[in-house]
């Protein structure tokens, strides 16, 4: 597991940002917890410490913004910074337009404490962390619903090798997980994930599952 340095929690309920600090302090003791409020104070957050930061979690229902706007300026002025979202709001567009902003993963704030932990470790080790219910959607922003008549083959080419790494993909397993189980180095398994993206015209983990699941690919 890995054990960050600094993690940054931006929330505007007290309760919730007092309960994940102590939940992260017990998981990596150690760790730096800085808080913020508000979407200024995130960005002042992010601009203290966007370059060193491991990870911020964020909730996109803060009193002074709205949407994924205040996501989407992070992202562009940091873009090594991974921001693992935080939301009352559960509805398969939310969580789509968050995870389509660049966002490393999204939790409701109903998730169970063990879920929770598994979420941020996810992340934490390069992965992007999707509810499950996402990937059973039959339809997502700009896509049409999927057609049984469609035989993968004639729609979209992958490799027996990227097949291997789309169904991992869509386990959820993060590129070094999926390096360990297919004994390939990181290099390789990128080349691969890229591959998969253009050929669904994807451009991050969670459009390319839907898709794929749209054209017939296994990813369950």
């Amino acid at each position: 597991m890995i054990q960050p340095q600094t993690i940054l929690l931006v929330d505007d309920h007290s309760l919730i940002t007092t309960a994940l600090s102590a939940l992260l302090k017990s998981m990596y003791p150690g760790v730096s917890i800085h808080v913020g409020a508000t979407a200024k104070e995130a960005m002042e957050l992010a601009s203290k410490y966007g370059d060193s930061a491991d990870l911020m979690i964020l909730d996109l229902g803060l009193p002074d913004s709205t949407g994924t706007e205040l996501l989407e300026r992070l992202l562009l002025e940091y873009p090594a910074l991974k921001i693992l979202v935080l939301s009352g709001l559960v509805d398969s567009d939310s969580i789509l337009k968050t995870l389509s902003a660049g966002a490393a993963g999204f939790i409701p704030k109903s998730l169970d404490a063990n879920l929770l932990k598994g979420a941020v470790n996810f992340v934490l080790e390069g992965g992007v962390y999707i509810p499950s219910k996402i990937l059973t959607q039959q339809q997502s922003i700009g896509m049409s619903p999927q057609q049984p008549s469609v035989n993968p083959s004639s729609t979209v080419h992958l490799t027996t090798r990227q097949c291997q790494v789309l169904k991992l993909l869509s386990q959820g397993d993060s590129i070094k997980s999926i390096c360990r189980k297919l004994d390939l180095s990181e290099g390789t398994i990128k080349t691969h994930v890229t591959a998969i993206y253009r050929a669904f015209d994807a451009r991050n983990r969670t459009e390319a599952l839907i898709a794929a699941r749209r054209n017939g690919f296994n990813v369950e």
